[in-house]
Formats: C-alpha cells, sequence, structure tokens
C-alpha cells in the first residue's frame, strides 16, 4: 500500500493516552470536587464513568473520543448520585478551568520508542505528515515539542473552534486540496472509533493503534488495518 500524506491523530497515537490524559483528568476532577467542597465523592468513580478502566482507556469511551459537554453530563450524573446536583453549564466550565490549570500534569511520553525515527524516515521518503487532533492548539504543540517531534510535520490542525472536528471530514477535503493529493494516496493513523469514522467519512484508508487485545477487537471492524503502535506502520507502507 502507497501513502503520500500520512494524517496522524495525537492522543494515543503518537503520545500515550493514558499516561498524560489519565493522570490530568484525574487531577482535573479532584480540582472540580474541592472547588464545589465535595472531596467525599470518589475520583475513581467519575474516571470510571468517564471510560477509564484499571488506568486504561477504552477508545470509545467519553474521555477518548467525547466533547467537554459530555464528560460534564457523565460527571454530573455522578453527582447527583451523591445529591450534589449542579447546573450542566457551571460543571463544564469548572471542567475546562480545571482541564487548563492540570494540562501540565500529565506524562508527555510517545507510543513506541523510536517514534522520532518512524517519523523522520517517512519524511526522508517524501511523505507528508499531518496532525489532526481535537485539542488544542496550545496543548499540541506543547506536547509534540516535548515528543521531539513537531517540527516533523507539515501541517498541525487542532481544535480552533472553527473548523468542524472529526469525524466531520472537513479537515480532510482540506488536505486533499491543498497537497494534490488523491483519497487513495492519503491514510489516517488513530487509536479511536472516531478517527476511523473520520477516515471512513473521508473516503480514505484507515490504520487503527491499539495497544491492547480489546482495543483491537474494538477498532478492527472500522480499520483496514489495526497495529499495535506506529512503529509497525512502515510494515504496511513497505
Amino acid at each position: 500500500m502507497r501513502a503520500d500524506v500520512i494524517i496522524f491523530d495525537k492522543d494515543g497515537t503518537l503520545m500515550d493516552f493514558d499516561a498524560y490524559w489519565v493522570t490530568v483528568s484525574a487531577k482535573s476532577v479532584a480540582r472540580v470536587l474541592r472547588d464545589i467542597g465535595r472531596e467525599d465523592i470518589p475520583v475513581s468513580e467519575i474516571l470510571w464513568a468517564f471510560g477509564v478502566r484499571d488506568g486504561v482507556t477504552a477508545p470509545d469511551s467519553v474521555l477518548c473520543k467525547g466533547t467537554y459537554e459530555e464528560m460534564g453530563r457523565a460527571m454530573s450524573d455522578v453527582l447527583e448520585k451523591y445529591g450534589a446536583s449542579l447546573p450542566l453549564s457551571v460543571i463544564i466550565e469548572k471542567m475546562l478551568n480545571a482541564y487548563e490549570r492540570c494540562s501540565h500534569e500529565g506524562r508527555v511520553r510517545p507510543t513506541c520508542e523510536n517514534l522520532y525515527g518512524v517519523l523522520s524516515g517517512f519524511k526522508r521518503q517524501g511523505k507528508k505528515l499531518m496532525v489532526v487532533t481535537t485539542d488544542k492548539e496550545d496543548s499540541t504543540h506543547r506536547c509534540l515539542r516535548l515528543l521531539g517531534v513537531e517540527t516533523l510535520f507539515d501541517q498541525i490542525y487542532s481544535d480552533n473552534g472553527q473548523a468542524p472536528t472529526k469525524p466531520d471530514p472537513f479537515l480532510l477535503e482540506k488536505i486533499r486540496r491543498e497537497t494534490g493529493v488523491s483519497r487513495e494516496r492519503m491514510i489516517m493513523v488513530g487509536d479511536t472509533l472516531t478517527d476511523m469514522a473520520f477516515a471512513r467519512n473521508g473516503g480514505i484508508f484507515s490504520v487503527g493503534v491499539a495497544k491492547t487485545a480489546e482495543n483491537a477487537a474494538a477498532l478492527r471492524p472500522f480499520a483496514d488495518f489495526v497495529i499495535p503502535d506506529v512503529s509497525h506502520l512502515p510494515e504496511i507502507l513497505a
């Protein structure tokens, strides 16, 4: 299979999702509970509502593919169970603030040992590399910079609040127009069902990244290929 444009998701694909987001989420949830004076509510129960199981996040979970509004609803359900009813808008606002304040708490580490080598190898072959993520711009560039791979990407698309986000294929069509590369020569590499739907909606090949057997089983019906991490990508494109 040949690909002239490779589009990567960030979290869970280039960067270890759980090492970063489970930690940041735990800190953020604790901050919100402290802010509303309900530290008696278990942080672990809210993380469970977000889809975290023993420190691992399912690819179809709220934390993995949901919006802050969906996360707010999940937290609201737990709060109501403990008699702490708050307007959804208030919960979302507090969560956004907490995540912003705790964004530096997570561990930024690559999903494979030779991430830079894999990506730079593609660059030497003349392939165009892109990132499409629903994370915010500042956080996206910070994480890619800490991973040591920021400069390898031709374009980095984050959530600017203006363009439609995944799984809407808006950015895929934008990339196709700007690069002049046909859909048959583009692939999407991601770790969530949203990434797979993004590729399908845009009519390009998809490669699912799954570090557990359960995640692989969830992605396999929707992906053209499933690999344990991006170090296996050169085998598919060889």
